[in-house]
């Protein structure tokens, strides 16, 4: 009886870590296997909550190191679990179908141990050896495993860096277009050309296609979820932003009949769409839910925020000789309903992965003049 419940046990160890093995690496699903995803979600929120009490700088670099840590960590568990797993199945035998050395004689679970470790990795000593065909089969699955896995994960981290290099790319270059900030009209003057706003379309038809490629990423390789770029302007929630951003104000703030062919083109709404799914889905893969006790900006009422980005972005367009929306209140309009409908979800996937709001989107050089507006406003009512 005991000998069928240490074989039992082993072989489902084994079992369950080829499983998670198969959906991590090999199931192009966005989801780790069980194991893989308890331990990255334990080790993200210890470091996230640890982190949290740094300054961001500390923080960033923090969080930083995370997930170059969850990739040996997890073939590191791996290797542990299989060495356990195929002891358990070695246990109930060693005393009688191995040969051992008399210099080796030790405990039975210190042999199983020992002899599960070094099958696996294939050094094979030969200090202990099985005398049956049946465990002389189980070290050669053992060591065919340990050999996959291996050779398996080597090829699954280089494949993980080459679509982190992709990402830091697609970002990076969206970072020079904006002229280094936040701010989307950088991006949109950058293709201003005899006050017509020349080439903006390729670009954004590239975007929208970067942003695909890095929820491909995603999908491929779960663990990119945990790789938190030290620069902000690397990070995919910045990506996402500018990208949602700068469809927000084409719609909202520029002049529909003197930009019209910018305006009426497809790639907007095609980079609209893009980014919006992207965003859902990374919500959806990374299982963010709603929380009513946080906010973008609990100190602010959020519609004197978004009218100060909006009266901020008109004033910076026509700084930039572009030639704004004539309807002020209409443009408002679209424009805080162009927010509305991503700025929840952006919020919760900017705090999952470590970034303060105002860094993703350089809300904070508004806040103050949000807040002007609102006590303001409260001053005319009590009037």
């Amino acid at each position: 009886m005991s000998k069928f419940f240490f074989t039992a046990l082993g072989v489902g160890l084994v079992l369950s870590v080829a499983h998670d093995a198969y959906v991590t690496i090999l199931h192009s699903r966005g989801r780790n296997g069980p194991i893989s995803h308890i331990l990255c979600r334990t080790v993200w929120r210890l470091a996230r909550a640890t982190a949290s009490k740094l300054s961001r700088k500390r923080r960033h670099v923090r969080l930083n190191s995370i997930g170059p840590a969850l990739m040996p960590t997890l073939i590191g568990v791996y290797i542990t679990l299989l060495v356990f797993g195929f002891a358990l199945i070695y246990y109930p035998h060693m005393a009688t179908d191995f040969l051992k050395v008399p210099e080796a004689a030790s405990p039975r679970w210190i042999e199983s141990l020992y002899f599960s470790g070094v099958t696996l990795t294939t050094l094979g000593f030969g200090d202990i050896a099985p005398r049956t065909n049946v465990m002389r089969l189980v070290a050669v699955i053992e060591s065919g495993a340990g050999f996959g896995l291996i050779s398996l994960f080597i090829t699954y981290l280089v494949a993980v860096y080459r679509a982190l290099e992709r990402r830091r790319t697609a970002a990076l270059a969206f970072y020079h277009q904006a002229d280094g900030s936040a701010d989307v009209v950088g991006f949109i003057a950058n293709h201003l050309v005899a006050g017509k706003l020349s080439g903006l379309a390729p670009n954004l038809r590239s975007v929208a296609r970067d942003l695909e490629e890095m929820l491909e990423s995603h999908i491929e390789h779960p663990i990119i979820h945990y790789f938190h770029t030290v620069e902000v302007y690397k990070s995919l929630p910045r990506v996402l932003f500018l990208s949602l951003e700068t469809c927000a104000v084409i719609r909202s703030s520029i002049d529909r009949e003197e930009h019209a062919n910018t305006y009426e083109r497809p790639e907007v709404r095609t980079l609209e769409l893009s980014a919006s799914h992207v965003l859902k889905e990374l919500v959806s893969l990374l299982r963010l839910k709603k929380n009513p006790a946080h906010s973008v900006e609990p100190q602010l009422d959020e519609s004197h925020r978004r009218e100060a980005r909006f009266d901020h972005t008109l004033a910076s367009l026509e700084e930039a000789g572009i030639k704004t929306n004539r309807d002020r209140e209409a443009g408002l309009k679209i424009y805080k309903d162009c927010r509305s409908k991503w700025e929840d979800s952006l919020f919760r996937l900017v705090s999952h992965l470590g970034y303060d709001w105002d860094e993703v989107t350089g809300d904070s050089r508004l806040l103050d003049a949000a807040e002007r507006q609102a006590n303001q406003l409260r001053v005319e009512v009590l009037k």
